[in-house]
């Protein structure tokens, strides 16, 4: 078998928000603002792939969306060939050794992506200091932050992130409770990195995208808003929004 970019973007994915165990393999996302995603992008993209139907639906009791697969030939994919352990992966996961030691850029960053659109962050914050009145009024600067508890799953992701030209940092979060573990962080701020991304990686989760769309139109992205509200102001259906973008202009 060999690894495709397909492939390596459902393990990015996997990696997020996957599970492994003997007899199948189950993924899940937000209830409501990952629905999209999964409906779109992460259903279609497994279907196609390994040639399976998949029936996406609620797990109301943990407020997820996601799905299960019972098929022992696919386990067996991402437990021999990807290297995913059956079981708790949480604090061991790492990037597929035949990712990580691709020569491919494309396969590299199909993963990255589907890890971000899984477990990553897109937000926005107002400037400080000597800028525009705009720049301090609205949360007009990027930045994207990956987190894990796995320290090796974060130098992995930025070691393939540097290589394709994008400068990043890594830094952890200790532990403040006896029953929980380091965070670690990879995060790159500012337009110039977060353009290279987006031309380099990108996202294909809504969630992110329509940050995206409307960072690219606005100039800025409001704060603490749903994906539904977002597409709002997409519509241009957001009076304060619009009001705003024409007080930039002007």
């Amino acid at each position: 078998m060999q690894i495709t970019s397909e492939l390596a973007e459902i393990a990015g994915a996997f990696a997020a928000n996957g599970c492994l165990q003997k007899d199948y393999l189950c993924m899940w996302g937000n209830i409501t603002e990952d629905r999209e995603y999964y409906d779109t992008v992460l259903v279609p993209l497994f279907e196609s792939c390994f040639n399976v139907k998949l029936k996406p639906h609620e797990k109301k009791s943990n407020s997820v969306y996601g799905f299960y697969l019972c098929n022992k030939n696919v386990v067996k994919i991402f437990n021999e060939f990807l290297g995913f352990p059956v079981g708790s992966k949480t604090y061991t996961v790492r990037v597929p050794k035949i990712i990580l030691n691709s020569n491919s850029r494309e396969i590299q960053a199909s993963f990255v992506r589907g890890y971000a659109d899984g477990d990553g962050c897109l937000n926005f914050h107002k400037r400080y200091g000597k800028y525009k009145e705009f720049s301090r009024k609205h949360n007009v600067y990027p930045r994207i932050i990956l987190i894990s508890v796995s320290k090796d799953l974060i130098i992995d992701v930025a070691t393939m992130v540097e290589a394709m030209g994008i400068t990043c940092n890594i830094s952890t979060a200790r532990a403040t409770r006896a029953n929980e573990k380091d965070a670690h962080r990879l995060w790159l701020r500012g337009r110039e990195r977060v353009e290279k991304w987006l031309d380099l990686i990108n996202f294909k989760n809504p969630v992110h995208l329509s940050k995206v769309l409307i960072w690219q139109k606005y100039g800025f992205v409001p704060t603490n808003i749903c994906l539904s509200e977002r597409y709002k102001i997409l519509k241009g259906e957001n009076a304060q929004v619009n009001c705003a973008r024409v007080a930039q202009s002007g």
